[in-house]
C-alpha cells in the first residue's frame, strides 16, 4: 500500500491540491490556475503536472508512495481522460482521474447519499444514491450545455446588453453599464471582445449581474433565466429520489435565497470539498473498498 494520498479539486478557474501523509496526518496543499480538459487541454495538463510535481517535492516524497485522486472538468470525455492519465503515469503511477462532480458528490455529504449540484464556471448535477450508485446530469460543457453556470450567465448578460443597443442605439441600463466597462462601447471593440472571448472571459461577467437584480431591469431578466436554468438542473438531479441537496461554487451563496422554498428545504451546508471528496475516494481505493468506476450519465 501507498504512504500518502492525494487529493486534487481541478476546475475552471482554479485547481487545488492536498497531500496527506497517512501515518502522521501531515498534510501539504497547493492552489494553482485552470484545469479543464474540455476548455483547454493542453493548459490543463501542464497545470496538473506543475501541481502533483510541487507537492511531491514539498512532502520529499516519490510518486509511487502516493494514491492520486483527480476531479477534473471534462474527464467524462474518456479520450481526454486516458490522454492525461498517461500523461501523467510516470510521475504518479497510482492514479485515478474522474470527473470533478464525482469528488464533489463524495466530498459534499462524507460519501453519505446527496444530490449536487456545482454552480461554478460550469455546471452539473450529481447524485450519490443510497445504493452507492452515482449519477450525473448535466455538465456537458459551454459549447452545448452548462446552463445555470457563470459562463452561461456571463453570455447571457452579454446578450441582454447587445439586444438593448440594438434597440435603443445606446447603453443606458445598469448592466450594460457594467458589462460594456469591460467588453468596450464600440461596436468595433465589442466584436473584436467577442471573437477571442472564452469560457473564463464569459463567466468573469457574471458577478456582475447577481448584485444588479434587485435593481435593474434588464439584470433582473437574465438572473431571472438564469434562476430557471438552476432551478430546472436541480430537479432533474433530484428526480425520483429524495435526497438532501448540497450547492455549491461560486454562484451559490446568491442564488440559493432566490430559490423556491420547496428546494430551500432541502438544502444543506456542504459537509466537505471536493478535495476531501478526492482524498475519501484515494483512502477507499487505496484500501480496496472502491473499484474505479465512472458516474452513470
Amino acid at each position: 500500500m501507498t504512504d500518502y494520498i492525494l487529493g486534487i479539486d481541478a476546475g475552471g478557474t482554479k485547481t487545488l491540491g492536498r497531500l496527506v501523509h497517512l501515518a502522521s496526518n501531515r498534510s501539504w496543499q497547493l492552489k494553482m490556475g485552470s484545469a479543464s480538459l474540455t476548455n483547454d487541454y493542453n493548459n490543463a495538463a501542464a497545470t496538473l503536472y506543475q501541481l502533483i510535481s510541487n507537492l511531491f517535492e514539498l512532502a520529499h516524497c516519490q510518486g509511487r508512495e502516493v494514491t492520486v485522486v483527480a476531479g477534473v472538468p471534462g474527464a467524462g470525455n474518456l479520450q481526454l481522460r486516458r490522454s492525461l492519465e498517461l500523461h501523467l503515469a510516470e510521475l504518479c503511477p497510482q492514479l485515478w482521474i474522474t470527473t470533478d462532480a464525482k469528488t464533489s458528490v463524495w466530498g459534499a455529504n462524507h460519501g453519505q447519499p446527496v444530490a449536487v449540484v456545482a454552480l461554478g464556471t460550469g455546471s452539473v448535477g450529481m447524485r450519490l444514491e443510497s445504493n452507492g450508485v452515482e449519477r450525473q446530469f448535466g455538465g456537458w460543457g459551454f459549447n452545448i450545455g452548462d446552463e445555470g453556470s457563470g459562463a452561461i450567465l456571463g453570455k447571457m448578460a452579454v446578450r441582454q446588453v447587445l439586444d438593448e443597443f440594438d434597440r435603443s442605439r445606446a447603453f443606458s441600463s445598469r448592466l450594460a453599464k457594467a458589462v460594456t466597462a469591460v467588453i468596450g462601447t464600440d461596436p468595433a471593440n465589442i466584436l473584436a471582445w467577442l471573437k477571442h472571448a472564452v469560457v473564463n472571459d464569459f463567466s468573469r461577467l457574471a458577478p456582475l449581474v447577481l448584485p444588479l437584480a434587485a435593481q435593474c431591469p434588464q439584470a433582473a431578466r437574465v438572473f431571472g433565466r438564469y434562476l430557471d436554468d438552476v432551478v430546472e438542473l436541480i430537479d432533474l438531479t433530484c428526480q425520483e429520489v429524495d435526497l438532501p441537496i448540497v450547492i455549491l461554487g461560486g454562484l451559490a451563496a446568491g442564488t440559493i435565497p432566490q430559490l423556491p422554498e420547496r428546494i430551500q428545504q432541502k438544502v444543506i451546508p456542504a459537509a466537505g470539498t471536493s478535495v476531501d471528496g478526492a482524498l475519501l475516494l484515494a483512502q477507499k481505493w487505496r484500501s480496496g473498498e472502491l473499484e474505479k468506476t465512472e458516474p452513470r450519465v
